[in-house]
C-alpha cells in the first residue's frame, strides 16, 4: 500500500512528531472523567477495612491494603485514575495511620522513609498494571481485528460483482476503523470516480465546494495496488468532517490513523485488491469464452448454410435447368423422378428454415404452448407420415400400447419433436435398418421411444447431443444437418413439460431417445375408440 499524499506526510513528521507522539500518548491512556470518582470511592471504601485491620494486625500492613486498591482501579480503569488513587492512598495513609494522626505531618523519621516509599510502590504498581491492561486490550483488538479480516476474507470470496464488493469493503473500513469511506476507480476518462461510500461521504465532498486542495486538508487518500499497478484510491475521513470553511476540522490529515489501524487498513486493502483483480480477471474469462463461443457458433451456422442450403438448392436448380432446357429428353418416369426430387429437396428446405425459426423463438423465450387433449398415437402417425421421404429407405416401425391416455400438450410442437428426432435417425442410421417408435405408459405418465440402428452415442456424453450445433455418433461418416434439430427437440418437450433423455440401445447396435411426459400431464377427457 502506498500513500498518495506520503510528501505531505514527511513533511509533517519532521515538523511535528513530538507533539503527534504526545497526542498518540495521551489516546492511548483516554479515559471517562468519571473514572477519577470511581479512583477517590475505591480509595475512601478500602479506608473502613484497614481501620480494622490496624487494630487488628497493626499499622505494618495497612499500606498493603491500599495497594491493592491502586492496583484495582489501574486494572479496570487504566493509568491516570490509578495515579490518582494512588496519591491519594498516601494521604490517607498519613492522615490516618501515620502519627500524628489526624494531620498531615510527619514527625518520625522513619515514617519520613515510608512514606515516599509507599508513594513510590503505589505510582509503579499503578503504571505497570495500567501497562498490563493496555496490553490486553491491545491483544484482544488483535484477536477482534484478525477475526474481523477473516470475516471480510469469507465474505468477498463469494463475491463475484465489482460493485457488491466496493460496498462491502467500505462498509467494512468504516466498521472497523470508524470512518468514513469511499473507493474510487477510474471511469471512462480515466479520471478516478467514487464507486462506492459511506453515507456520510457525499456531504464530506459537497463541503469543498469542488475545491479539491480544501476537500484533501481533511480527507486522506492512499493508493490501491494490485501487483505493481494502481486499480483506484481509497478516501477515508472522520465522522463530522468538514473543511475549514465550513468549520473547524476534527483532524489533521495525518492524524486520522493510528499505526495499527493503518496496518489494519493496508490488510483490508489488500484483500479488497486481491478480490477486484480475481473479478476483474473472472469477467475477461467470461468475455474470451464468449467470444469462443460466438465464433464457434458463428463457423458452425456458417458451415450449416453454406451446406444445407446449398445442396439443396443445387439439386433443385439442377432438376429445374434439366426439365426447362429440354423436357422432351426425358420420359414420363424421369420427369417423374425430377420432380419427386425437387419437392423432396424443397421439404427438406422448408424443415431446415423452420428449425431455425424455432430455434430463434426457444431463444427469444417465446414458445408458448397451446394446450388441448392429444391422442399420441395420432401424432406419431402424423410425424411418420411427414418424414415418409426422408425415412423411404428405412423400415418403419410404430408400437403404441392400447389405451394409452390422452394428454395435455400442444399436438403441433410434439409432432415437431418427433419429425427432428425422426429425421436425426434417418441421417444416421444405414440404409435398410428399423426405425421404431414405441409409446407406453410409465410411472404413471406416458414415455415416447424413438430407437434407430445406426451406430450409436460412443463418442460424446448423452446429454450434450442436446447442444447446438453438435454432431454425435460415427465420426467416420460426415454428419449432415444443421445440429439444431436435437436442441429443437429438447427445447420444445421442456416447453411441454416433458423430459427428453439420449442413450445407446441395450439390444444392439443403435441410439435411443426417450420422451416421457409425467403423471400431472394426463388430460381429464378420456380417449374414445373407434
Amino acid at each position: 500500500m502506498r500513500d498518495a499524499d506520503s510528501r505531505m506526510a514527511e513533511t509533517f513528521a519532521r515538523t511535528g512528531g513530538a507533539a503527534r507522539g504526545l497526542r498518540h500518548l495521551l489516546a492511548d491512556h483516554a479515559v471517562d472523567p468519571w473514572s477519577f470518582g470511581a479512583a477517590l470511592a475505591a480509595v475512601a471504601g478500602i479506608l473502613v477495612p484497614s481501620l480494622l485491620l490496624k487494630r487488628v494486625a497493626g499499622v505494618e500492613c495497612v499500606d498493603t491494603v491500599f495497594l491493592i486498591a491502586v492496583v484495582a482501579v489501574a486494572i479496570r480503569y487504566g493509568l491516570w485514575p490509578s495515579l490518582v488513587s494512588a496519591v491519594a492512598g498516601a494521604l490517607a495513609y498519613d492522615f490516618f495511620f501515620v502519627p500524628p494522626v489526624h494531620e498531615l505531618t510527619i514527625t518520625h523519621p522513619d515514617n519520613a522513609i515510608t512514606l515516599p516509599v509507599f508513594m513510590l510502590a503505589a505510582v509503579v504498581t499503578s503504571h505497570l498494571t495500567a501497562r498490563l491492561r493496555i496490553e490486553a486490550l491491545a491483544a484482544r483488538r488483535c484477536v477482534a481485528t484478525a477475526e474481523a479480516l477473516y470475516a471480510f476474507s469469507q465474505r468477498v470470496a463469494g463475491i463475484t460483482e465489482l460493485d457488491e464488493l466496493l460496498r462491502a469493503t467500505v462498509q467494512q473500513i468504516g466498521t472497523m476503523l470508524d470512518c468514513e469511506a469511499a473507493l474510487l476507480l477510474p471511469d471512462g476518462t480515466g479520471q478516478p470516480a467514487v464507486r462506492a461510500s459511506t453515507p456520510s461521504w457525499r456531504e464530506i465532498e459537497a463541503s469543498g465546494d469542488g475545491d479539491p486542495g480544501a476537500r484533501h486538508a481533511d480527507v486522506r487518500f492512499l493508493d490501491l495496488w494490485t501487483n505493481d499497478a494502481v486499480v483506484g484510491q481509497v478516501g477515508i475521513a472522520r465522522h463530522g468532517t468538514r473543511t475549514a470553511r465550513h468549520g473547524t476540522r476534527t483532524a489533521r490529515n495525518e492524524d486520522l490513523l493510528t499505526g495499527d489501524q493503518q496496518k489494519t487498513l493496508d490488510a483490508l486493502l489488500s484483500q479488497a485488491a486481491v478480490a477486484i483483480e480475481r473479478i476483474r480477471f473472472g469477467r475477461e474469462r467470461d468475455e474470451a469464452r464468449l467470444a469462443a463461443e460466438t465464433e464457434r457458433l458463428r463457423a458452425a451456422l456458417l458451415t450449416s448454410l453454406s451446406h444445407d442450403l446449398k445442396t439443396p438448392l443445387s439439386s433443385i436448380l439442377g432438376a429445374i435447368t434439366a426439365l426447362r432446357t429440354d423436357r422432351n429428353l426425358y420420359g414420363e418416369t424421369a420427369r417423374d423422378e425430377l420432380e419427386s426430387m425437387i419437392q423432396d429437396e424443397a421439404e427438406r428446405l422448408d424443415r431446415f428454415v423452420a428449425n431455425l425459426l424455432h430455434m430463434t423463438r426457444l431463444e427469444a423465450g417465446a414458445i408458448v404452448p397451446d394446450r388441448q387433449p392429444v391422442d399420441v398415437g395420432e401424432v406419431i402417425g402424423s410425424a411418420v407420415r411427414q418424414t415418409a421421404s426422408v425415412l423411404g429407405g428405412h423400415a418403419v416401425r410404430v408400437e403404441v400400447a392400447p389405451d394409452l391416455p390422452l394428454l395435455d400438450l400442444d399436438p403441433g410442437l410434439l409432432e415437431h419433436a418427433l419429425v427432428n428426432l425422426l429425421d436425426n435417425a434417418a441421417r444416421y442410421a444405414p440404409a435398410g435398418s428399423a426405425v421404431t417408435l414405441r409409446a407406453r405408459q410409465e410411472a404413471g405418465g406416458v414415455a415416447v421411444e424413438v430407437a434407430d440402428e445406426g451406430p450409436g452415442l460412443p463418442s460424446c456424453e448423452p446429454e450434450r447431443v442436446f447442444e447446438m450445433f453438435r454432431h454425435c455418433g460415427n465420426r467416420d461418416r460426415q454428419a449432415t444437418g444443421t445440429g439444431l434439430g436435437l436442441t429443437i427437440c429438447h427445447g420444445f418437450v421442456e416447453a411441454l413439460g416433458g423430459r427428453i433423455r439420449a442413450g445407446s440401445r441395450d439390444d444392439g447396435p443403435g441410439a435411443v431417445f426417450t420422451i416421457t411426459f409425467p403423471k400431472s400431464l394426463l388430460s381429464v377427457t378420456k380417449a374414445t375408440g373407434p
